[in-house]
């Protein structure tokens, strides 16, 4: 980063060039994408005024501040500038997340499903029962399916509910 300083009707002291310099170093954190910097100070009156132009890749841009006191003006101009900073880099990385949720699929990607979830659910019963004692559970449970042991055999039976509301039977000696 390069930072050059100007001084217009007014005396630039070797105080206020390390005075910024120390500011600049404090940010270089957030103005790592920052190629050149001017500090132009200028006195009209009793009035100290100071111009950060900042050039950036893409942009430049220019801050100001005036008070009565040098030092004063260079606080508010390096604040001003911390916070132009760092709200220029919260809308970048904004627009790049609001990009990335827009993405379309990848070509030969579209009739990809992501995988099913598997739930396990306790809808099933270890005892053998009678079928009626299966329906009863699955009208009392609210559930859509159950499995169970069928009363007098070692097989398994399921009842389930039909998307038309109908009940059905899945006996695999039936």
């Amino acid at each position: 980063m390069i930072v050059n300083f100007t001084a217009r009707r007014t005396e630039l002291t070797d105080e206020i060039k390390e005075y910024c310099q120390k500011r600049l170093e404090r940010m270089e954190k957030i103005l790592k994408d920052v190629l050149e910097i001017n500090v132009i100070l200028s006195e009209q009156r009793s009035r100290k005024k100071v111009d950060l132009q900042v050039k950036r890749r893409g942009e430049d841009f220019v801050i100001s501040e005036e008070t009565t006191e040098v030092f004063n003006s260079l606080n508010q101009a390096f604040d001003s500038l911390e916070k132009k900073i760092v709200k220029e880099r919260r809308k970048m990385i904004q627009k790049r997340r609001r990009a990335a949720s827009r993405e379309l699929p990848l070509p030969g990607m579209e009739g990809l499903e992501p995988a099913p979830r598997l739930l396990r659910l306790p809808y099933f019963s270890d005892k053998p029962i009678s079928i009626q004692e299966a329906l009863l559970q699955l009208e009392e449970g609210k559930k859509e399916v159950f499995l169970f042991r069928k009363e007098g055999s070692e097989s398994w039976a399921v009842v389930f509910r039909r998307k038309d509301g109908q009940v059905a039977l899945v006996d695999p000696e039936g």
